[in-house]
């Protein structure tokens, strides 16, 4: 592969690559980690099928990313975070809120992969599955558990959709 190959798919495909491993960790740094190590990759051992090198360099982001969670014992310690209450956060807006950042970054990275893709980025369950490299069933039962674990984590806030306090 040439150098100026590699640069036309890095132009094309790194800010694509780098937010399907940012849904998976929410840290912009481990996003950027995994995303190098795909072109790395792309470069050392380039797929044996090019037809779709955007869905290869996504999957081999996502597994990269995978691999270092497992090996930092899946989740880091979230820290003392404080998030200011709001009585009426604006729901309506797209990026997510500091409640909510907080609430996905408690989920177990399968768990909150599942719920951003399907959820957030409005991907079909086949598409997300792919993206992920699961099995469709797989796909839904973490979708299920982290919108369980959401539900559970924001229940009594005003994004849980009652607005209530409990």
């Amino acid at each position: 592969m040439q150098r100026n190959d590699v640069e036309l798919l890095f132009a094309e495909h790194a800010k694509a690559v780098h937010a399907a491993v940012y849904r998976l960790t929410l840290d912009s740094a481990a996003a950027e980690d995994a995303t190098q190590e795909a072109f790395v990759r792309l470069i050392t051992r380039p797929p044996k099928d090019d037809s779709n090198v955007g869905a290869w360099l996504k999957r081999v982001a996502v597994n990269f990313a995978i691999d270092t969670l497992r090996r930092t014992n899946r989740q880091k310690p979230l820290g003392d975070w404080e998030v200011e209450e709001q009585p009426n956060p604006d729901v309506s807006d797209t990026t997510l809120s500091d409640e909510l950042t907080v609430a996905l970054a408690r989920l177990k990275p399968d768990h909150r992969a599942a719920v951003l893709a399907v959820d957030r980025d409005g991907m079909s369950y086949t598409d997300a599955a792919d993206l992920l490299g699961v099995h469709l069933n797989k796909l839904k039962t973490d979708l299920l558990r982290g919108r369980r674990a959401l539900h559970d984590i924001l229940k009594g806030s005003a994004l849980a959709g009652d607005g209530r306090k409990e």
